[in-house]
């Protein structure tokens, strides 16, 4: 951002709800005044097709529009030049969408002032303006011509129509053109240069140009008025050669535009710089095509301008305004001055306005017209000594404090809470809503409804209400939410945007959730994140978050006891036993009276079975039984499924502790949980280490089986194809039959991989939740800190991530060596930690030996302490 405002000189605004374009402003002595170049006037057209001339004055004065005027087409361009025949007066020329028409401008004489806008001449484009749509033009002295301006109009598909005045000489076609960028011509070399669609600046010799015709696609077609002998003779006319490129530069980026002048001073007298501006990086190249300067503006250019150096020195400086409504005026690659504007202009030019020198003129696309001027307001009064007053020295040691604390404020690394800030908060209810239709989900969220929980012929689902609420004053625009979901939940929408939040009002915004249960996946966490990213008035990019917890009843509900104990852990307490109806007391409340007392009974208050919404492989409902012991508080979570174990066991302890914290402070107690198995159940979580692997072998297996199956289908395709193109018949050798029996067996591969992928999720899904019960039973077996939990979690990750990278068993691998190479190394081994600088190739291993055997290593040594 730039200190420096510019100043206003003079402004108006142009017509009402009008758009402008750059290329279609122009400042010249067009009435061609006694003042001559000293009293420039503006010559501005619009796409409404208002044409409008000023003559600002420092006044400001109503007279400054000496002309409007509607054309009655859009306006595409303007420009100004000897285009009067046989008269060296300038006029105006205007570009049309399906004309080009050539005005004079004659001044009124007396107190009215004003101006009229005579219509000299006017060319169609293209035959009877037909087959040629105008996108830019440019004028100078085609041909070395010094007494008279020509004019070069370039259509939309890039043909250029070239007009010696009132007479259209002739039409080419341009190469490379796709889409048509800026033009302009050069007259130290007499050519055209204009950019490409390939990102090329080229150059055309105007004497290539009028002599070449290459290949008569640049006739038009046959007119209404003109016979077909007619048109075939004029199409036969051709030239000696075609129209061919005299040299061509690559920028590498669009062009936004393209003038001439004199940039570096390092150029020889006479020479010249063709000064290109790109997106990002501003150009200059010499008449023989060579870059003589590049230069990286960091910021979007919206125009530029060159003009002659104030100082008088040889070269000319340049201008280039940014989307930011900065000016930033360069001298060769350095840039002298910055100034602030207060549009973004699509135009700048350096004229002589009301006989000051070097004003600037801009316009942006809402057709707000300025001319301002560089430097400070001179002062017009003489400054006054005022009366001296006795220093207060108290005064300054108070104002010196403040200061100092502001800075220690600031330079503190507690950061202090913005007071203009989002705050969510988030209403969970305790019961599932009535089961929804399944219509709910039609319309593009069929995946979702293929994997929903179904209850009573309905869909399982929970809305959640999450409050929004802006602290500060005004409003928030394009607020975007985003939902972080774990495997198990499902939603609609995991993006959500908010187009105002109001702020300084008492009543929140409120944002409907629902949420759908997976019928495929167990629940490692019940917790949905929620992200707000939003920018404040004055442009600062800010988070707001908050966290969702979904409640038990939204991923398992309570049936009758189950015995099946399988896999069995059991966990001790140092304190008498709460009654499991106590501790899940909110998933009776969701069930029935009868239910509850069928699901209850007398045995409540000892023994839960929690059945899942999921089933194993082979079809079978998971469910996990909680068994209190009557003598002490000790509490047994059984399953036939080892992943199954975790969700509950987790609820349990959360359960337990949150119910001892009420009554006393448990961080500052004796309270104690532990697991005092005589071993930890690694051999059954190396069984969910190999399935997972095992699929995972499988998957890539399948896919490349498929992509040799593809690779030998393309091949028998392109076979088949040359018999089929072959003039004469050849027998086809049974390749029709291969072709089908590929087919169908790439058919079968490919849900065979659609299989494996499923496999790899789902047994992706419960090795996480047995890594979580293994770092469960791992902190309440050893007794880990919080930092040291979390230094183990980060090497055996609960996070199974499936894609086309690192798996989890290569990642794990890694991260147990690590952790014997430095928290859990020897005393003769420490200082050896592994080196940062060696480069390790992760590849998918062979077996799971390895990891298990480290794995292994690492509960051995925390085993020893």
């Amino acid at each position: 951002m730039s200190l420096f405002r510019v100043k206003d000189f003079w402004q108006t605004k142009c017509g009402a709800d009008e758009e402008f374009d750059g290329s279609a402003i122009a400042v010249g002595n067009v009435d061609n005044s006694k003042e001559g170049e000293g009293n420039m006037s503006i010559v501005l057209g619009s796409i409404s097709g208002f044409l409008r001339v000023y003559s600002p004055t420092v006044n400001g004065d109503v007279r400054d529009l000496m002309v409007e005027q509607d054309l009655g087409a859009p306006i595409l361009g303007v420009l100004i030049g000897k285009f009067i025949p046989s008269s060296s007066l300038l006029a105006v020329a205007v570009l049309h969408p399906k004309k080009l028409c050539v005005f004079g401008l004659n001044a009124n004489e007396g107190k009215g002032g004003g101006a009229s806008l005579d219509k000299l001449y006017e060319h169609a484009l293209g035959v009877n303006g037909q087959h040629f749509t105008a996108c830019n033009m440019c004028c100078g002295g085609f041909g070395g011509d010094s007494d008279r301006d020509l004019i070069c109009v370039q259509s939309m598909d890039g043909r250029i129509q070239i007009f010696e005045q009132d007479v259209h000489a002739f039409t080419r076609r341009l190469k490379n053109v796709l889409v048509p960028g800026p033009l302009t011509y050069v007259s130290k070399i007499d050519s055209f240069v204009t950019a490409n669609s390939k990102l090329q600046v080229e150059c055309y010799k105007y004497t290539v140009l009028a002599s070449s015709q290459s290949d008569g696609s640049e006739a038009f077609d046959k007119a209404p008025d003109e016979t077909e002998v007619q048109s075939k003779r004029r199409a036969s006319i051709t030239a000696v050669k075609g129209v061919t490129v005299d040299w061509s530069v690559t920028v590498g980026e669009p062009v936004l535009d393209i003038k001439v002048g004199k940039f570096c001073s390092s150029e020889r007298a006479g020479q010249v710089d063709i000064i290109v501006v790109g997106a990002n990086c501003l150009f200059a190249i010499s008449e023989s095509g060579a870059i003589r300067m590049q230069k990286k503006l960091g910021y979007d250019p919206s125009s530029f301008c060159l003009y002659d150096n104030p100082s008088g020195r040889p070269g000319q400086n340049l201008i280039v305004t940014s989307f930011d409504s900065t000016m930033h005026i360069f001298r060769e690659q350095k840039m002298i001055w910055s100034a602030k504007l207060q549009s973004v202009p699509i135009a700048c030019f350096v004229a002589n306005i009301d006989g000051n020198r070097g004003m600037i003129v801009t316009l942006d696309d809402e057709g707000s017209l300025s001319v301002v001027y560089l430097g400070t307001d001179p002062a017009h009064e003489s400054p006054v000594a005022r009366e001296t007053k006795d220093f207060n020295y108290d005064d300054v040691d108070e104002e010196h404090r403040k200061l100092l604390g502001i800075i220690r404020a600031s330079q503190s690394d507690t950061r202090v809470e913005p007071r203009e800030k989002v705050v969510m908060r988030t209403q969970v209810p305790k019961a599932l809503d009535v089961p929804g239709s399944i219509h709910d989900l039609d319309g593009g969220w069929e995946h979702i409804l293929e994997k929903c929980v179904r209850q009573d012929d309905g869909l399982l689902k929970l809305t959640a209400k999450l409050f929004m609420t802006y602290t500060g004053t005004g409003s928030l625009k394009d607020i975007g939410i985003t939902l972080n979901l774990p495997p198990c939940v499902m939603t609609k929408d995991t993006a959500i945007n908010v187009e105002t939040l109001r702020g300084g009002t008492a009543t929140p915004m409120i944002i409907d959730l629902t949420f759908y249960a997976n019928a495929y996946v167990l629940p490692t966490s019940n917790v949905v994140s929620v992200t707000a990213i939003f920018l404040t008035p004055s442009g600062e990019p800010r988070t707001a978050t908050c966290d969702i917890k979904l409640p038990m009843c939204f991923f398992c509900r309570l049936q009758e006891p189950v015995k099946e104990p399988t896999y069995k852990f059991k966990l001790d307490t140092n304190r008498q036993p709460v009654m499991l109806a106590t501790l899940f007391d909110d998933m009776f409340q969701v069930l029935g009276e009868e239910e509850a007392r069928q699901v209850g009974g007398q045995t409540a208050n000892y023994v839960l079975t929690f059945r899942y919404w999921v089933s194993d492989e082979n079809g079978v409902p998971l469910n996990a039984t909680v068994l209190l012991s009557k003598n002490a508080g000790r509490y047994r979570v059984q399953s036939h499924y080892l992943p199954a174990l975790w969700w509950v066991s987790k609820e349990l302890c959360e359960r337990i502790e949150k119910f001892f914290a009420a009554t006393e402070d448990i961080a500052n107690s004796d309270f104690e949980m532990s697991y005092n198995e005589p071993h930890l159940p690694l051999q059954d979580f190396y069984a969910c280490i190999d399935q997972h692997h095992w699929w995972r072998v499988q998957l890539e297996e399948k896919q490349s089986e498929l992509n040799d199956t593809s690779h030998q289908f393309r091949t028998i395709e392109k076979r088949l194809l040359l018999r089929f193109k072959d003039r004469n018949a050849v027998p086809l050798q049974q390749l029709d039959v291969l072709m089908a029996e590929t087919y169908h067996r790439l058919l079968e591969i490919a849900q065979s991989v659609e299989v494996a992928q499923q496999n790899v999720t789902s047994f992706g899904n419960n090795l996480s939740c047995a890594v979580r019960l293994m770092l469960l039973f791992i902190k309440l077996r050893y007794k880990l800190s919080a930092e040291e939990e979390f230094i183990l979690s980060s090497h055996l990750s609960p996070e199974v991530m499936e894609g086309e990278g690192c798996g989890w068993e290569e990642l794990t691998d890694l991260g147990m060596t690590d952790l014997l190479r430095t928290v859990l190394a020897k005393k003769s081994q420490e200082g050896q930690g592994n080196n940062i600088g060696n480069s390790v190739q992760v590849v998918m291993p062979k077996d799971t030996t390895k990891l298990k055997k480290h794995i292994s290593i690492c509960m051995d040594r925390l085993q020893k302490g």
